[in-house]
């Protein structure tokens, strides 16, 4: 499999806004899978086991070398997507009175994670925030969201043999979303397309960035053979 590789410490900490915010640094939102709330970094999902370990602290890693302050924060069982949706907008907030570029800025959420991406971009009126959602739309759930006021401009990223499929209903005649585009891989990796920082889904994201911050100087992703 072609993945993006480099090791990674223990996740021990809540990846935060830097104490001195530089308004010229690129900052990623990372809004991991499920499974990680659950069960934590490298949890193994019980009925899919054939994902492997959802490496989220190498994600991050992953991430942040390619010149992302990358913030994330393992989200805890019982608690509603709804505040973690707040303290994003606030965060989001802090960085754009700080005077960061809102190009400078891009939200991913992976699966579970794409349920909070969405929700920040309605609470956040930014018609110019970046926003991708990764494997996060079963058939029926577009319904879900067709009360949610979205803004920005919106990345999909499907997997063709995962059974989440398309986003597109979601952002049907939604006349505050900017753009949408949606990019269909063939990894034949499932759900577990996610699961780890493959360059498939890497090097879309980093290309897509790069339209909206053209100074963007982080190189492709690295791709290798193993998991």
């Amino acid at each position: 499999m072609l993945l993006c590789f480099l090791s990674s410490a223990a996740l021990a900490q809540q990846h935060d806004l830097p104490p001195t915010i530089n308004p010229a640094g690129y900052y990623l939102f990372y809004l991991h899978g499920g499974v990680v709330t659950v069960k934590g970094d490298n949890a193994i999902n019980d009925p899919v086991p054939q994902f492997g370990p959802y490496q989220y602290s190498r994600i991050l890693d992953t991430l942040r070398a390619h010149s992302f302050h990358v913030i994330s924060e393992r989200r805890m069982p019982g608690v509603d997507d709804s505040v973690y949706a707040r303290k994003i907008v606030q965060q989001v907030d802090t960085l754009l009175k700080a005077n960061v570029p809102v190009r400078n800025i891009l939200l991913v959420g992976a699966s579970a994670g794409s349920n909070v991406v969405l929700h920040v971009s309605g609470r956040l009126n930014e018609p110019q925030m970046k926003y991708v959602i990764m494997g996060g739309c079963s058939p029926d759930i577009y319904k879900y969201y067709l009360q949610l006021k979205l803004r920005g401009r919106f990345l999909s990223v499907i997997e063709a043999s995962d059974s989440h499929g398309t986003c597109a209903a979601i952002f049907k005649d939604r006349k505050e979303v900017k753009d949408f585009h949606e990019v269909k891989l063939n990894t034949g990796l499932d759900h577990g397309f996610l699961y780890k920082p493959y360059a498939a889904w890497i090097n879309p994201v980093l290309q897509w960035f790069r339209i909206y911050a053209a100074d963007y100087p982080a190189r492709e992703a690295v791709a290798i053979n193993g998991q």
